[in-house]
């Protein structure tokens, strides 16, 4: 079977690996279908993300269809379609006993695409556990976008949204820019979004929820809103990690911001104006309490449109070309501007292809 392997820093090659077997009675084989690009993917392979383990197959954002159970499966059988859990959590270690599994201290070797093998390939080890039933009416597409709407989820449960009549602004419309802005609408939030990327701009205009607006521009995203540059905001998420100070000098008292991006970049933040503010600035990263099953139920319930989202599907030999779209020339060994209008970007993964 084929797998996409990281060997180095840009050094990402598709090669044959032999088939999977159970090996744990709890082992479901899961013949991959699509799997999401992620901005962890791209950090891996250029190096701005050093965690991944030399010789291991990168994707976590799957969805497939189970094609062999260990003797102690019973919730799955052959046949089966299915959305892949990537996250592991042991629940012994003290960071599961805290409440934080997804810092769990003993998930090296567990992390799909980071350090056990993962979802770029045709077939995917999997737990029974990490498994959800994937509805007849869901497709594959729209159950890969489960994983990023998981960690999503985990960030907006952080912010503890308590009151809707407040002002909050997204930045980046990348995929989770736009989840992140969707999940706030269905909290009741409505946010602005600003993109500066032209292609990105133009693609998030037929994916934003109702009433939703979307700039070039922060500052003069905050002067069409709210009639002045120098008004403040209540609550930012930023997916891109660029505007952290621009963002927390606007803050309000109570001011939170949120910031998701695994950028190797810093920003200096006035203590003072933290206590004096009561400002919160927090992180958040992948699937925290039973977010990857309230995830997929709002996928199932058609409560964020996430197909939407989807703009380019390609095939599993067409990687590079769909790492390309991203910004990501795995050929050219650099990054560069997106060049044309995209947002979740997927590689089609049929089995024995």
């Amino acid at each position: 079977m084929k797998a996409l392997k990281f060997n180095d820093v840009w050094d990402v090659r598709n090669i044959q690996v032999p088939e999977l077997e159970c090996i744990d009675a709890d082992d479901v084989i899961v013949a991959v279908e699509v799997c999401g690009l992620c901005g962890t993917d791209v950090g891996i392979i250029t190096g701005d993300y050093p965690v991944a383990i030399q010789g291991t197959t990168l994707g976590h954002e799957s969805s497939g269809t189970v094609v062999k159970v260990g003797q102690a499966v019973t919730r799955f059988k052959a046949g089966d379609r299915v959305v892949i859990n990537p996250t592991y959590s042991c629940g012994q270690c003290r960071m599961c006993q805290t409440g934080n599994e997804n810092h769990c201290e003993r998930k090296n070797g567990t992390e799909a695409g980071v350090s056990y093998d993962g979802t770029f390939a045709d077939q995917y080890r999997a737990k029974e556990s990490s498994l959800i039933h994937l509805d007849d009416h869901v497709s594959f597409e729209e159950g890969a976008l489960t994983e990023p709407l998981s960690c999503t989820i985990t960030g907006v449960d952080k912010l503890n949204i308590t009151h809707t009549n407040i002002r909050a602004c997204v930045i980046g419309a990348g995929t989770m820019g736009m989840l992140y802005l969707w999940s706030l609408h269905l909290r009741g939030v409505k946010a602005f979004m600003v993109e500066k990327n032209e292609h990105r701009y133009q693609f998030s205009l037929n994916a934003l929820p109702e009433g939703t607006r979307v700039y070039r521009d922060f500052s003069e995203a905050m002067r069409e809103e709210y009639g002045s540059d120098e008004e403040k905001l209540d609550l930012c998420v930023d997916t891109t990690g660029y505007l952290a100070e621009t963002v927390f000098d606007r803050l309000a008292p109570g001011g939170k911001l949120l910031n998701v991006a695994l950028k190797d970049s810093y920003a200096k933040l006035d203590i003072l104006k933290i206590a004096d503010k009561s400002l919160s600035v927090i992180g958040s990263i992948d699937s925290l309490n039973n977010s990857f099953e309230r995830a997929y139920a709002t996928i199932r319930d058609g409560q964020i449109p996430v197909g939407k989202l989807v703009s380019h599907t390609f095939e599993f030999e067409d990687y590079e070309q769909a790492f390309t779209m991203v910004g990501c020339n795995i050929q050219g060994k650099t990054q560069q501007p997106i060049t044309e209008p995209n947002c979740k970007v997927l590689l089609k993964i049929p089995a024995n292809a």
